[in-house]
Parts: structure tokens; C-alpha cells; sequence
């Protein structure tokens, strides 16, 4: 029992770091939006907008955030299947520990009842 409560809270602190990657993804997401509209006006003086979001799309600071956010959610994206997985062995545990705490009364009972 006392391992199901640790695996338990592996899975607690599993969530937790998921819950941080999104916001950090969410806001390299957001950094990432202001980049490319400062970028944007930048350029404004190309003939087209094709052109101006090529300009933008170009610009090295875009091309850096973009990464940083690229990485951002990379790592939500591990940290969710670590704590999908967590999930999915608590859930084993717990109903093998109820398949065995279950059975554990049937048998008791019918041991005293048989020589």
C-alpha cells in the first residue's frame, strides 16, 4: 500500500509539471505573437502582405522565439505522456489492490468453514 501511495504522488507531482509546461508553453506562445506582430510592422513597407509576413517570418528575433517556443512544447508534450503514464499504472495498481483486498474476505470465510 505504501508504494501505491508513492506511485500515487508521482503522478500528483507529474501533474503538477505538466500543469507548469503549459503555462510556460502558453506563454512562449504569447511572446511568440508579439514577435511576429513587432516583426510585421517592421516590414511594413513591402508592396504585399505575403511579403511583409515573409519579412516578419524571417526576422532573427521571430526566429528565436519561435524556437523557444518550439521547445516549450516539447516539453509539454513529454511531460504529459510521463504523467499519462503515471495515470494509467496508479489505475492498474489500484484495481489490482481492490481485486486483492476483494478476494481476501472470500477466502478467509471460506477457510473457516472448511477442515
Amino acid at each position: 500500500m505504501e508504494l501505491f501511495v508513492e506511485l500515487t504522488r508521482w503522478e500528483e507531482y507529474a501533474g503538477t509539471q505538466l500543469a507548469a509546461a503549459a503555462i510556460d508553453e502558453k506563454d512562449a506562445e504569447s511572446a511568440l505573437e508579439r514577435c511576429k506582430a513587432l516583426a510585421a510592422v517592421k516590414a511594413k513597407n513591402e508592396k504585399s502582405v505575403t511579403a511583409q509576413k515573409a519579412a516578419a517570418a524571417s526576422d532573427d528575433d521571430v526566429l528565436e522565439v519561435d524556437a523557444e517556443y518550439r521547445e516549450a512544447y516539447a516539453v509539454r508534450k513529454l511531460t504529459e505522456a510521463i504523467h499519462k503514464g503515471a495515470e494509467r499504472k496508479a489505475a492498474v495498481v489500484s484495481r489490482e489492490l481492490t481485486r486483492r483486498v476483494g478476494r481476501n474476505d472470500r477466502e478467509s470465510r471460506a477457510t473457516r468453514w472448511s477442515a
